[in-house]
């Protein structure tokens, strides 16, 4: 359990840099940070599920007020955390979605089209 909440959003952006460019992936690879960041606010802390608080323990905590100004000054991280509260708002329990192929099939492959890889 431990091993799939480290590094996982470092997978993801390792994973999209073959299709996509540092706009894109940076955010992605700064999504926990961008949860750490968000949970100093009571408000978000108190959306967040239990397990997600949990993870959040093993990934740090929250932010200290230095930590949080030194994060704001990474490039992206205005995405990132842009990026992250649109992650919480998405979570709806017992949604019915579209498949994986669905999504491949209707963004990834046209998204790929218009934002080639740059960081490469």
């Amino acid at each position: 359990y431990q091993r799939r909440v480290h590094g996982h959003e470092e997978a993801g952006a390792r994973w999209l840099s073959k299709y996509f460019g540092k706009g894109i992936t940076e955010p992605v690879r700064l999504h926990v940070m961008a949860k750490r960041y968000l949970a100093r606010d009571p408000t978000y802390w108190s959306s967040l599920s239990e397990v997600s608080k949990a993870t959040l323990d093993l990934q740090g905590g929250p932010y200290t007020d230095e930590e949080a100004q030194a994060f704001m000054k990474l490039p992206f991280a205005e995405d990132a955390v842009r990026l992250r509260t649109w992650d919480e708002k998405a979570k709806v329990s017992g949604l019915k979605t579209p498949d994986l192929s669905y999504f491949i099939e209707n963004y990834l492959e046209k998204a790929t089209k218009l934002v080639p890889p740059t960081n490469k």
